[in-house]
């Protein structure tokens, strides 16, 4: 089942979804993510971009495990995007086994597989290119696979 992350809003500033309520997300084994944008900044100075995060202490602390293709004010009507995560790491070719705390400073287009904490939020982060006129119309669906009990 698909569930809406973050509702589709057009969003001229950086911010966050604050924690996720919709599901617990302490059960979730795996994952797929779409960033879905509708409308971007009309200005190629303009960036976007957005990022899944987690939590192990209650929200003072997050870190970033799937950040999303960097997205351009130049225009575009319509782009998605896609990211799979696993929290097993070790049917995954690509494995960090340790790093540091990355709060929205993963590299885009990357995905940290493995754990996470039981919070999770969505964070983006709007740059405007000069003309004060950055606007990014976007919202994150996800479909998650549970643990069976």
């Amino acid at each position: 089942m698909t569930i809406q992350l973050l509702a589709s809003a057009a969003r001229t500033s950086s911010g966050n979804s604050g924690v996720l309520a919709q599901t617990n997300f302490s059960s979730v084994r795996a994952a797929t993510f779409w960033l879905e944008l509708t409308n971007a900044a009309t200005d190629a100075g303009d960036s976007l971009d957005v990022y899944l995060q987690h939590s192990y202490d209650g929200g003072t602390s997050w870190s970033d495990f799937v950040a999303f293709t960097q997205i351009l004010g130049n225009g575009a009507d319509t782009l998605n995007f896609e990211a799979q995560w696993s929290e097993d790491p070790s049917a995954l070719t690509a494995l960090v086994s340790e790093h540091a705390v990355t709060d929205a400073t993963l590299s885009a287009g990357s995905v940290l597989h493995g754990p996470t904490g039981p919070d999770w939020r969505i964070k983006w982060v709007v740059v405007d290119g000069g003309a004060a006129n950055a606007t990014f119309t976007f919202g994150v669906k996800a479909r998650l696979l549970r643990r069976r009990r």
